[in-house]
């Protein structure tokens, strides 16, 4: 299962990079200033798909003996093979959950493939609240019988659900599909992909945010060079960038950082990295290429050994802060 749009589930976050004017400095300097800082953002009108071709997708049978089916994973879709008359399968076990808000989305696309000759051809999706069985509502899916091929059915989340179903909003844990309602024992349902979505959302194909199941456009595309906010309040100038990130600039001259010197050995390193200064090293972080996190420490020593081990080998920013400035210096992490 995945976020559409935003590439796997976060839910629909977008990376935003801060980046650093450098123009000012010479190319050794630039390079002990490179800083990058991550914000997490989110998108508006994000889809959830499941795309079973090859994959469950954490999906489960439902664990009453009266709701029983196998699901197989198949190159084509997902096989469900009935033990009765009313299989039931659910996007996970009752302790996971999707925890977002049924207000948010009003539209399922379901696409399956129904080769049985059922005489109530109702498949039946189900909303559940987080941590229970017990569905919140459920509506019927009308679809065809004895079918070749796939085909596709949307559902309306805003149409009244089946009478004495209950309602569609607040927390919502999971979906569960029923097959078409009298498959027999040992009938077979192929299941292809689900995406659950909003119809309004980004028509733009052009935009950031762009929401290709979108039917009515929500007036909120971001596109390249609109302003934005990084969250660092000592950027300028915020943009999008091409690569739809939000990209901001820190005078340095105006920051008045006071470099340091800072060396690390060995460089390339494999196991450890010693991080060696003039002064106090302070809060010492190592941050990937994309600004994440990986090590922080705090010390008043002016040397300290870090195990990298644990890192995958590429590129590395080792970031110190104390009283007498920030320095972030690059290295790399190389096995043999």
């Amino acid at each position: 299962m995945y976020l559409a749009h935003e590439a796997l589930f976060y839910p629909n976050e977008r990376v935003m990079t801060t980046l650093m004017r450098i123009s000012d400095l010479s190319i050794s300097q630039a390079l002990t200033l490179l800083f990058l800082s991550t914000m997490f953002v989110p998108m508006v009108g994000g889809q959830i798909v499941y795309d079973w071709q090859g994959s469950k997708e954490g999906w489960v049978p439902a664990s009453e003996t009266n709701l029983g089916c196998n699901l197989v994973e198949q190159p084509e879709a997902m096989a469900m093979r009935a033990f009765n008359a009313t299989p039931v399968m659910r996007s996970g076990t009752v302790s996971e959950s999707l925890n977002i808000d049924a207000s948010e989305y009003d539209r399922v696309q379901i696409t399956l493939k129904n080769p049985t000759s059922s005489g109530n051809p109702n498949a039946r999706l189900f909303a559940y609240p987080p941590e229970s069985n017990s569905f919140m509502c459920h509506w019927n899916v009308a679809v065809d019988t004895a079918m070749t091929d796939f085909q596709t059915y949307t559902l309306d989340l805003t149409s009244p659900p089946n009478a004495g179903s209950g309602s569609f909003e607040g927390a919502l844990g999971r979906f569960g599909w029923r097959g078409p309602w009298g498959v027999a024992n040992g009938d077979t349902i192929y299941w292809k992909s689900m995406v659950v979505y909003n119809s309004e959302g980004c028509t733009n194909a052009d935009a950031c945010n762009y929401a290709p199941f979108a039917e009515v456009d929500n007036g909120m595309c971001v596109l390249v060079g609109d302003s934005c906010d990084d969250g660092n309040p000592e950027t300028l100038n915020d943009v999008i960038t091409g690569d739809c990130l939000c990209a901001g600039e820190v005078d340095l001259l105006e920051e008045r950082v006071e470099l340091k010197t800072l060396e690390l050995a060995p460089n390339p390193a494999s196991v450890y990295i010693q991080a060696r200064s003039e002064g106090p090293l302070g809060v010492v972080r190592v941050l990937d290429v994309h600004g994440r996190v990986w090590m922080r420490e705090e010390t008043t020593e002016f040397t300290l050994l870090l195990d990298v081990n644990s890192l995958s080998p590429g590129t590395y920013f080792l970031e110190t802060g104390a009283a007498r400035g920030r320095t972030i210096s690059r290295f790399v992490v190389h096995r043999p």
